[in-house]
Parts: structure tokens; C-alpha cells; sequence
């Protein structure tokens, strides 16, 4: 029994985030050291890529300090469905990294890096402004309503998403099309799981989901 309630106390979002953005924090860190000089030379589309690595990087370094220090949850959801597509949407959009796709115009590569940079800044933006609120799984810790957060009730994810659109835009292929509108569909399924949770737990959350959107100012 002690057993079993020393498991139940194990922080297991944190156990399992925190080594493997670790590890992806020291892959991005390498690419960025070892092929800066490729990326500089290549024009305006490498410069933006290179800003795109180091807010990346500093992406990952306030995830894991901010998953480390973060507030106890209040409430969390029960079931496998919402956990599963906690990290199949944290995990899914890597997987671009592994299909291949078909070269651009020179354009259209610049409109792509400019769009994940973009997106990537705004992303860290938000977790910045999240702060010990963020986590994956979806569970109640503190309502932040300032920055992004008064506007939309979702910005890490639409960040996500931006940065998903370019990624596609600079290789695009029919497997990589398909990956951007599944992790787009497991976003919303989040996003609805989670404001459930916090309607259920957060007695201010009916007022703010009044003068916010889901996703988009003004319109969604």
C-alpha cells in the first residue's frame, strides 16, 4: 500500500519531460555550434534559420527549469485518452524530422524559416508568460490571463502550429500535410479536455472563456 501511494506522489510528466528535452536541448545546441557557419553563409533563409535554433534553445532551457518549479496540480484528468494525446501531440510533430519532402523556391524557403521563426518566438513567448503554470497532461494549476493569455486561451499551441506550417512550407510532402492536420486535430481535442478541467476546478474560468477565443482573436 505504502508502495503504491509513493508511485500515485511520482511527478511522472516531470520524470519523463524533463531527460528528453534534455536531450533534444544538447541536439539543438550541437546543430547550432556545428553547422552556424553553413547557415550564416546561405543567405537570409540561414540567418533566420540560425535565430529560429537559438529560440528553440531557449524554448527548451525555460521548459525543463519551469517543469522543474512549477505548482502542484489542483486537478487533473482522469483517463487514458487525455493523457495519450498529451504526449502524442508533444511528440507527433517530431516526426517531420523523419519524412521527406521537396525542395522550394529560394521565396518560398524564406516565407517558411520566417514563419517557423516567427511562431517560435511567439511560443516562447507564451510558456514565458505561463511560467509555473505549464505543464503537458492536462491539469488545474494557477488561470494565467495577462499577455497571449488575454487574448487566446491557447497560445503555446497555435505557436506550435505556426511553427508546424512552415516546417511543412520549406519541404512540403503529402505525409508532412497529413502530420500538421493530425497534430492540429489532437490540439483541439487538448484544448477542449483541458478548459473542461478547469471549468470544473476554476470559478473564474467561465468569465475569461467569455472575453477569450480558442485559438484565433476575434473569430475562433
Amino acid at each position: 500500500m505504502r508502495l503504491r501511494e509513493q508511485l500515485r506522489s511520482i511527478d511522472v510528466e516531470r520524470v519523463v519531460l524533463v531527460p528528453v528535452l534534455v536531450f533534444l536541448l544538447c541536439l539543438t545546441i550541437f546543430s547550432l555550434v556545428s553547422n552556424a557557419d553553413r547557415h550564416a553563409a546561405s543567405g537570409l533563409a540561414g540567418a533566420l534559420y540560425l535565430i529560429y535554433l537559438a529560440l528553440l534553445i531557449a524554448f527548451y532551457v525555460i521548459a525543463v527549469l519551469l517543469l522543474i518549479i512549477r505548482t502542484p496540480a489542483k486537478a487533473e484528468s482522469t483517463g487514458f485518452a487525455p493523457r495519450a494525446a498529451a504526449y502524442l501531440g508533444t511528440f507527433l510533430p517530431m516526426a517531420l524530422a523523419f519524412v521527406g519532402g521537396s525542395e522550394v523556391p529560394d521565396g518560398v524557403a524564406i516565407f517558411a524559416v520566417a514563419l517557423m521563426t516567427l511562431g517560435m518566438a511567439f511560443t516562447v513567448y507564451s510558456l514565458a508568460v505561463l511560467g509555473r503554470s505549464f505543464g503537458v497532461e492536462a491539469k488545474v494549476r494557477t488561470l494565467v490571463q495577462h499577455g497571449p493569455y488575454g487574448v487566446i486561451r491557447n497560445p503555446l499551441y497555435v505557436g506550435e502550429i505556426i511553427v508546424l506550417a512552415g516546417a511543412v512550407c520549406f519541404s512540403p510532402s503529402w505525409a508532412k500535410v497529413g502530420i500538421l492536420v493530425l497534430v492540429g486535430v489532437i490540439q483541439v481535442y487538448r484544448a477542449i479536455q483541458e478548459e473542461r478541467l478547469l471549468e470544473a476546478h476554476v470559478p473564474e474560468y467561465a468569465a475569461y472563456k467569455l472575453r477569450t477565443k480558442r485559438f484565433v482573436p476575434g473569430l475562433f
